[in-house]
């Protein structure tokens, strides 16, 4: 073995192809993410990879990207090995037998290496491997200009480090030092090593380095040596760097839209803009026009997204959606934010694809809010609007134009003393002539002296809500509006109502077992006080009031109206008991919460205007028992449940529970309930075809079969109407590079209760992915998504 130690510059090549390492007949050589390698007998590889996830079968070969050698002079220093040399002086120098070149992190190895000296041309020929950092490629025979860095090689397999992308060329031309790649009758996948399961076959690939993109003529996209789709030029990035070009288009059948073509189109408008352009076909429906633009400037980003369908034929209208969103920093102290969205009708969410909402929106929000805060105070000037969907009552809410709230926060040191203050003024506004509009101006101070220790906690807490109302409406809707109130409107109102507050609790805990195992429990009462006094509400319209849902949590709020347009009286004492048990290492394996509100007095002020007011009301009533529980079985098996009980009308008002299983490898399980007595609200007409009670069974299933194949499903049974709400099935099959997934969803659109009318919306849907290169469809990992109803964790345990 002759061994040379020269200082000379080595040329640089092919640095954006790279190569994996190559299996010999009875042992394998698997290189790590660290560049270490090891060789193991085949024997042994075939077992260690059955224990391996799909991922590290599938590429066990890809060698990892090789950091940078620190040294300079060791990557400038030259290393020669050859099993014979000779050299002729000014000629050339043959080095034969086993030969390997190497600088740093390049390395040229073949049978027979010769340098001509004058020409300073060296060629290659016999098992020739070219490999840098992040590279390697095998040919046949090579020619190197060691002046100009150009080349040639012949016969090249090529392979990507740290990824599974690889090809074939006949011919490989490198110019410019690199710069400037061209291959000739080429291929290119992303599979393993040796698997054609796909592969794009090009006449010739150009591949700029320094533009970072590539140019393919005459290519054919082949699927099981079938082609598939053909394209006589298209280019595309060779780097995450973003380019202007053909994306890959999508295809799948439903029998809500029929056949459905898209082809998305990508224009890098500047560094800080795109857009992405995509006409999309639908034999029952049209053409319709995507635009997405995307920009970010001077720490603002937003999008801009606009879909028009002309003449839907089976609507036999035009269809539109807008939607733009906001979100940036002027400095530290002011930010803008924005949120606009509207659709043509109803049901454009049901019947067609959008890229902005949602199958279950039903209310479409339009805000921007200005906000300036410092360490102590937040400003904030907001406008906000709606686009009801759906909307079965005879009004929309209020336009806010504008709001501008201030709220500001002082704490003490050394002095248990909290100051706050909370301020707006709000202009309320509406389309409807027969609705009334006003001014709400209000300012809320407030002072709290808290006291919190491990053992427990107690605050008492002072407000003073002081709220000016100017009303504008119609004398003669007076009492009997749009939206159905039927309370005397004044056109000026001034409400003072001062609030009381202590709410106090312990913390116990006490060590044990718990069916052999050390644990820890806890015992945490709390109890609160709040008194409200009532005042006459009936002469201010409701702008932005709604009933708060009530839990656990909600048995200590101090109001039950959303909004400030009802601050409900009450004499009221809650009670509330919670229980938590953990492990030896500190996770939370059960928690238990109960709780209930003693009322000395029933609250006289709802949302509707009162019937027979009684200032004099004594009578002590109870709130519905609420009753919330969670439970790990195991690292794998959660339970949920919590339930509203009135007991005095022996009434269940809300009810849910889930169990939920899940796999260590991800995937999950869940059966729950869903129960809620009357969802509708008194400020809407009653729409005599919906049933305002909530009372379904459901299920998802996210369920792992072995490595390749994957199936997910949803049920969810509506008892009250006895009839399926919603279900979905899917099934994915994966490969090493490529993926195939079939759903069929079935929803339900519209059921009137009177009529048992039903309208669904079914259909199949076909998701392909070529991995590397593209999909057809959408979401293809996340098979338990298409359903209805999103999947949900309601477990509070903490971790």
């Amino acid at each position: 073995m002759t061994k040379w130690i020269v200082k000379m510059r080595l040329f640089t090549l092919l640095s954006t192809l790279s190569g994996v390492v190559f299996s010999a007949s009875a042992a394998t050589i698997i290189t790590n993410e660290d560049g270490t390698s090891r060789t193991i007998d085949d024997s042994i590889f075939t077992s260690e990879l059955a224990e391996l996830t799909l991922f590290k079968q599938c590429y066990p070969y890809v060698p990892a990207i090789k950091p940078p050698i620190a040294d300079s002079q060791a990557n400038n220093q030259i290393q020669l090995l050859s099993n014979s040399a000779k050299v002729t002086q000014g000629s050339k120098a043959i080095f034969q037998g086993d030969v390997n070149f190497t600088q740093g992190n390049r390395i040229l190895s073949a049978d027979e290496i010769i340098l001509y000296q004058l020409t300073n041309i060296l060629t290659a020929e016999g098992n020739v491997i070219l490999e840098d950092s992040i590279s390697t490629i095998k040919g046949k025979t090579l020619k190197a200009n060691l002046d100009t860095k150009d080349a040639e090689l012949t016969h090249v397999n090529y392979l990507l480090h740290g990824q599974a992308a690889n090809g074939e060329a006949k011919k490989v031309y490198i110019t410019n030092s690199g710069d400037n790649i061209l291959m000739q009758r080429s291929t290119y996948t992303e599979c393993p090593f040796g698997d054609n399961s796909w592969v794009l076959r090009a006449s010739s690939i150009n591949i700029d380095n320094i533009d970072e993109s590539a140019e393919a003529y005459n290519a054919t996209l082949y699927f099981k040596d079938v082609p598939i789709f053909y394209m006589p030029y298209f280019t595309y990035p060779t780097t995450d760097k973003r380019r202007t070009g053909l994306l890959f288009p999508s295809f799948e059948n439903s029998l809500e839209n029929g056949i459905t073509f898209s082809q998305p189109i990508y224009w890098n408008i500047a560094p800080n803009y795109d857009m992405e352009i995509i006409p999309t076909y639908m034999s029952e429906r049209g053409v319709e026009l995507t635009t997405k633009f995307r920009y970010l400037v001077d720490g603002q980003r937003g999008k801009i997204n606009v879909e028009y369908l002309a003449n839907d034929k089976k609507t036999n209208s035009d269809r539109s959606l807008y939607h733009w969103s906001h979100d940036g920093n002027f400095n530290d102290n002011l930010s803008l934010s924005a949120d606009f969205t509207q659709v043509s009708d109803d049901d454009y969410f049901s019947d067609l694809d959008a890229s902005a909402g949602s199958r279950d929106s039903n209310t479409l929000l339009r805000t921007a809010a200005l906000t300036y805060n410092t360490d102590m105070t937040s400003s904030q000037f907001e406008v906000r609007d709606f686009q009801i969907l759906n909307d079965y009552s005879d009004s929309t809410p209020h336009k806010v134009l504008p709001k501008i709230s201030f709220t500001g926060y002082q704490q003490f040191d050394n002095n248990p003393i909290e100051l706050s203050v909370y301020s707006e003024i709000t202009n309320f506004s509406h389309s409807n002539s027969n609705m009334y509009s006003g001014i709400r101006t209000h300012i809320e101070p407030q002072i709290s002296f808290p006291y919190k220790r491990p053992a427990g906690f107690a605050v008492a807490e002072f407000k003073l809500p002081m709220t000016y109302y100017s009303q504008t409406f119609n004398e003669s809707d007076n009492g009997n509006f749009a939206n159905g109130y039927k309370g005397e409107l004044e056109d000026q109102v001034f409400r003072v109502i001062p609030t009381a507050r202590l709410h106090a609790g312990l913390n116990f805990e006490r060590p044990t077992s718990w069916f052999g195992n050390a644990i820890t429990q806890t015992l945490e009462p709390q109890i609160q006080y709040l008194y409200i006094p009532y005042k006459n509400q009936d002469n201010i319209g409701i702008y932005d009031s709604s009933t708060i849902q009530q839990d656990f949590l909600g048995l200590y709020r101090d109001r039950i109206y959303s909004g400030l347009d009802r601050i409900a009286d009450t004499n009221q004492l809650t009670i509330g008991l919670t229980s938590r048990v953990f492990d030896d290492i500190g996770s939370e394996r059960f928690r238990f919460a109960l709780g209930q509100i003693v009322y000395f007095g029933e609250s006289q002020i709802g949302i509707a205007p009162e019937n027979h007011p009684d200032t004099d009301n004594k009578d002590v009533t109870t709130s519905s028992i609420v009753m919330e529980a969670d439970v790990k079985i195991s690292r794998n098996l959660f339970i949920n449940n919590s339930i509203e009980y009135a007991i005095q009308d022996d009434l269940v008002r809300r009810a849910d529970a889930a169990v939920e299983y899940r796999f260590d490898s991800g995937p999950k399980i869940q059966l729950n309930y869903r129960y809620i007595d009357d969802t509708s609200s008194i400020l809407e007409t009653k729409n005599e075809n919906i049933n305002s009670r909530i009372n379904q069974m459901g299920s998802k299933f996210i369920l792992p079969i072995n490595n390749q194949w994957d199936m997910g499903a949803s049920y969810y049974y509506d008892v009250e109407n006895k009839i399926t709400q919603d279900a979905f099935v899917g099934i994915k099959y994966e490969s090493c590079c490529w993926a195939i997934r079939l759903d069929y969803g079935y929803r339900l659109k519209n059921h009137n209760i009177n009529t048992n009318e039903t309208t669904f919306d079914r259909g199949p849907t076909l998701m392909f992915e070529l991995k590397g290169l593209g999909g057809i469809g959408n979401d293809m990992n996340n098979i338990g998504t298409s359903s209805l109803f999103s999947y949900g964790e309601p477990f509070q345990l903490r971790e």
